[in-house]
This record gives C-alpha cells, structure tokens and sequence, in this order.
C-alpha cells in the first residue's frame, strides 16, 4: 500500500509495520494496547516500537559513548521524521504518521540515556507510562509513574540485569489508562519470580483482570 506519492508508504501500512514489531518483540505490549480504543491503538503501537527500540540501544550497548550517540540519533531523528521521512525506518515513520509528541518522546530518549549513564532504570518506565496516559486521555498522578517504575524494574530483572525492584503498594487505576498500567500488573509476575513468555496464558488473564479490575 501507498499514498501515491512517490511509492511512500500509507499510513495503514506504516502502522501495520510497527504494531508487527510490538507483537513480535513484547507480546505483553500487544495484548494490553488491544484494550485501548481503536482511535488510540496506532499511537500506542508507534510509541511502544519507540521505546522497545531504544531499549535494545541500552540492552546492546557494550561502549556507553557510542550508546549515547545512538540514543541521541533516536532523539533527534524525532522531530526530522515528519519534515523528511527517514527510509527504511518504520518507527520513525510510524511516530511521523501517528502525530506522536515530540517533547515526550524526547525525554523518552533522555531517560533511556540517564539509565546508560547509570541512573535509576525505572526512570525510563515511568516516562513511557507518562506518554501512553497523555495518549490514552489520562491524567498523569504520581502511582502512574510508580508503576511505570516497577515494571522497568520488573522487565530488567527478567532479563537477567541486576535491579533492584520497588514493589509499589496496590493501586487502583481509572479506565482509560488501563491499556498501559496493565503492564505493571503482568510484572507482578516477573516479580513474583515466575518463568514464562510473554504473552502466555496467565499473563493474558492477569491483563485481562487489571482492565477489568484496574488493581495492580
């Protein structure tokens, strides 16, 4: 599919790329932006292919320099995407398409880097958690950035990272930003030392729960 222009990409096609990357990637992302309103879901998806890859930067990075200049790039790339798409990138492309705010992502970008320099790694988790609730039409309050917090956390350890996790005291969370705090819930699991994919059985149903429930 394209617009007609130049061979570029549609947007069905951009998001449809990205939304692929999240499925394949982190299926918990997946299954808990199906939750959100159609109307919202292409965002979420560009945003979580935003943050997924700056995360693998921060994962692979052996030469914090060269990972700074590399999360720099992301950064900038932002803002240049929508005057000149960038080929062969489709989050960027997605991020273009889907009107993402830049200044969040921005600081998406500079907390991921904070973290390379050694900061807090729930830093990270918390400005997602930000960008997803401004999208979801949610109010940003200090359990949302808690929970963001603790599923950074959560997310590292199950990687093996050496973090410490601040199990947050149990939260209720309205509606609207469910289809994000529903990570924080899954991480319970990953806290709880369980071994298992994402995007299993247990993990669905306790997505599942948290949309319906809002406890965390």
């Amino acid at each position: 599919m394209t617009d007609g222009i130049g061979g570029i990409p549609g947007v069905a096609e951009t998001i449809s790329k990205v939304e692929a990357i999240v499925r394949a990637e982190d299926r918990d992302r997946y299954v808990a932006t199906l939750f959100a309103p159609a109307a919202a879901r292409p965002q979420l998806f560009a945003l979580h292919a935003f943050d997924l890859a700056l995360a693998e930067v921060v994962r692979t990075t052996t030469e914090p320099q060269i990972g700074m200049i590399r999360l720099a790039w992301w950064r900038d790339s932002v803002e240049s995407a929508r005057e000149k798409p960038i080929t062969g990138e489709p989050v960027l492309a997605a991020v273009a398409a889907a009107a993402l705010d830049t200044g969040g992502l921005a600081a998406l970008a500079e907390a991921h880097m904070d973290v390379l320099d050694g900061a807090e790694i729930g830093e990270s988790g918390a400005q997602l958690f930000r960008c997803a609730a401004a999208l979801l039409g949610a109010e940003d309050d200090a359990g949302l950035a808690d929970a963001g917090r603790f599923w950074a956390q959560a997310n590292a350890r199950r990687r093996g990272a050496e973090a410490a996790i601040s199990m947050p005291h149990r939260m209720r969370f309205v509606p609207p930003v469910r289809p994000v705090t529903a990570l924080a819930a899954v991480a319970r699991r990953d806290a709880a030392g369980k071994r298992e994919p994402r995007g299993a059985a247990g993990r669905q149903f306790a997505i599942l729960r948290h949309v319906l429930t809002g406890r965390v």
